[in-house]
């Protein structure tokens, strides 16, 4: 489970960050690629094949095969020079009957040098074993191994129920509960086949699971048919060493029907406070108001979200086909917006993303100091969020963090991003922006990481003038 963009409060950055393993897989396709496996020629597909050409000898040294299905499956490669001359090369991991390509990575290798490299990708979680090859393709030569997956568990709790029928452009919150609630879980979501997350979540994520106890997604359905969403749940039973993976993993599966006739998402009417900048003195308390309705009687709750902060403020409880809900704060944070989500008990959902926004008001005393304080480089808000990582990465390579900053005030506003990691907050890397009144400007920031003998996940942020946006990482060892 990325720091979610506060432009994007739904999904955050689980749907726009890097993912490896985007396999289009299906529930109702694997009879059919099982058959395919029968059938195919094993002795092509159950060993180890190394190809040379020219003068580069390719060959997988090692899989962390068999896993369990929905882990991240990580493929280690020999590349040899066995030439005189630097070669340049790229090699593309290709996964499956159906030739995926997952992840690709060019490189130098010196005469009479190995390369060693790691690729990988998170595979679907099938509901029995199965296997399928893999193979490393380079322009000099091909290396191929089968590898397996053993069945991933029915996950034993998960909302809404597997069926659900919805008009087109509704939204649905799909949740996997905890499968322990004292223990942390990566949960990576499928939609039609295709991976939508990276397994690396924000502080929605992290909130959300901490406050209710399960993981999300939120998807809006446009395209009539038929539709899958799957979630592979990977309990998080403490650190692996290299190659290591977890027991058992789990999945839950629904299956969606978009027709005309189907539910729609429920609506919200009667907000109060009416105006949309909403003014709160500091130590003052704020009452937020609204009248949700679902004409199929299927209320279920209110999650109260702030943003910039990324905390729930509370969950009301909701029934029938009308009802109210409010949540009250105290005091609050300069331009934060309170964001409603409406949920139904058929997952059916939505939500008033910049309905309100609160300005937090000071006493003149404030003010004027705020003012002597004044360099001349202006004193609006800074907006910071994460828009993605190339994370997960090996141990060694370059991590990148894609962030946006955006100058909210009426001056023009001149700052230092900072990217800081780890448990231990180091800076690694800086960059100054200059921005005019409403500009927005997308930075890459990053670092080579350190080697580890064991696979880490650590925090990362970037920083500027006391705006923090956070995420998390995955380094492997």
């Amino acid at each position: 489970m990325t720091k979610p963009s506060r432009r994007r409060l739904l999904q955050g950055l689980t749907a726009g960050g890097i993912t490896l393993g985007a396999v289009q897989w299906s529930d109702r396709t694997v009879r059919a690629r099982r058959q395919t496996n029968t059938d195919a020629n094993t002795d092509t597909h159950t060993n180890m094949d190394t190809d040379t050409e020219g003068s580069l000898s390719v060959s997988i040294t090692e899989t962390n095969a068999p896993v369990p299905a929905g882990e991240y499956l990580r493929v280690e490669t020999a590349l040899t020079n066995t030439g005189s001359t630097d070669i340049q090369t790229e090699a593309v991991l290709v996964v499956g009957f159906g030739e995926t390509e997952m992840t690709r990575r060019g490189m130098t290798i010196g005469a009479g040098e190995t390369e060693t490299i790691r690729q990988g990708f998170y595979t679907y979680p099938v509901p029995q074993d199965d296997e399928f090859p893999v193979r490393v393709e380079t322009p000099h030569g091909v290396a191929e191994q089968t590898v397996s997956v053993t069945a991933a568990e029915a996950l034993p709790s998960a909302r809404p129920d597997d069926e659900l029928t919805v008009q087109p452009g509704t939204e649905v919150l799909f949740e996997a509960e905890a499968v322990d609630p004292d223990e942390s879980q990566t949960t990576i979501w499928w939609v039609d086949g295709e991976s939508v997350t990276s397994g690396v979540g924000g502080a929605w994520e992290w909130q959300y699971y901490e406050t209710v106890g399960a993981d999300f997604w939120w998807h809006e359905f446009d395209e009539p048919g038929s539709h899958e969403v799957t979630a592979a749940v990977i309990p998080d039973d403490g650190p692996t060493g290299p190659g290591e993976t977890v027991e058992e993993t789990y999945a839950a599966r629904w299956e969606i029907e978009v027709t005309d006739d189907g539910a729609a998402s429920p609506s919200v009417e009667g907000v109060r406070p009416t105006e949309r900048v909403v003014s709160v003195q500091e130590g003052d308390q704020v009452e937020f108001e609204l009248e949700a309705t679902d004409p199929d009687g299927g209320l279920d709750r209110v999650v109260w979200w702030l943003t910039q902060a990324d905390r729930i403020l509370g969950v009301t409880e909701l029934e029938g086909d009308a009802d109210t809900a409010t949540v009250s704060i105290e005091g609050g944070c300069h331009t934060c917006h309170v964001v409603p989500w409406v949920i139904c008990d058929d997952g059916t959902a939505t939500t008033l993303s910049s309905r309100w926004e609160i300005d937090a008001v000071g006493n003149e005393d404030d003010e004027d100091e705020s003012e002597d304080d004044d360099d001349g480089t202006g004193t609006g808000q800074l907006d910071l969020s994460i828009q993605g990582t190339n994370s997960p990465v090996d141990a060694g390579d370059f991590l990148e963090v894609t962030a946006s900053v955006t100058n909210d005030g009426a001056e023009t506003r001149t700052a230092s991003v900072e990217l800081i990691v780890g448990h231990d907050p180091t800076s690694v890397d800086s960059e100054t922006v200059t921005l005019e009144p409403g500009e927005s400007e997308t930075l890459t920031l990053g670092y080579e990481t350190y080697e580890t003998s064991q696979d880490e996940q650590f925090p990362v942020r970037v920083e500027s003038d006391g705006v923090t946006a956070e995420t998390s990482v995955q380094v492997f060892a």
